[in-house]
């Protein structure tokens, strides 16, 4: 299995996200000593725990950005309560299962995208029951695989984006989207990466609503 992050309250019903198990996929981890493709043990877990306490400094860009956009916190930095409580209900996980890179913004290997990262994403899909997948990074977002493909899911502006199915049982699969990656794209913005976030959500609710169950999206501001 690939290393990841699965926080304490993850799919608690009363955990920051109502519930909802939501998996925020990246693409990979760089460090400055350790050799491209090698394996560095608890790295993930070090990098968020070190995040929510405030340790992070410039390398927390992706992490304060995700949390802001799913929560709907857009014009303030979440305190470190509130980063506590939020990546306390989600699952983290890199895509690419080794070292990718020796300093940010550099990209990986093309070779890393495949070898074992499909299977494992596939499997770590299925390991963490994810319902919704929210993927960061458009060249990710193409390499992953999936099973089903959801023409027209949601808009940013006038233009359509497909979301994806990966399924985990014979009855049930998380769906993903995907946005801009918040660390390697000129320009980001959150009002132009609502929409997918926003979509995933809705996803929750309709799934909810056939259940019976409350939804969802109340804690969003």
């Amino acid at each position: 299995m690939p290393q990841y992050w699965r926080g304490t309250d993850y799919g608690c019903e009363e955990n920051s996200l109502g519930g909802a198990r939501l998996l925020v996929l990246g693409e990979a981890h760089h460090h400055k000593q350790a050799e491209i493709g090698t394996e560095v043990p608890g790295l993930t877990e070090e990098v968020v725990r070190r995040h929510v306490n405030g340790a992070l400094g410039s390398h927390s860009r992706l992490f304060s950005m995700v949390e802001r956009l799913v929560t709907r916190q857009l014009g303030q930095s979440l305190d470190r309560i509130g980063r506590e409580s939020f990546w306390n209900s989600v699952v983290f996980a890199n895509y690419i299962p080794v070292i990718a890179a020796r300093k940010p913004k550099q990209r990986p290997p093309s070779h890393l995208w495949d070898g074992a990262a499909p299977q494992l994403y596939r499997e770590l899909v299925k390991r963490v029951e994810a319902e919704i997948v929210l993927v960061c990074g458009r060249q990710l977002w193409r390499k992953k695989p999936h099973d089903i493909a959801i023409k027209g899911a949601y808009k940013v502006g006038e233009r359509p984006f497909e979301a994806h199915v990966i399924n985990w049982s014979d009855s049930y699969g998380a769906v993903a989207t995907h946005i801009l990656h918040p660390s390697g794209s000129f320009g980001w913005s959150y009002e132009e990466n609502l929409s997918p976030v926003d979509y995933l959500f809705r996803v929750i609710d309709e799934r909810r609503a056939v259940h019976g169950t409350a939804p969802v999206r109340d804690f969003r501001g």
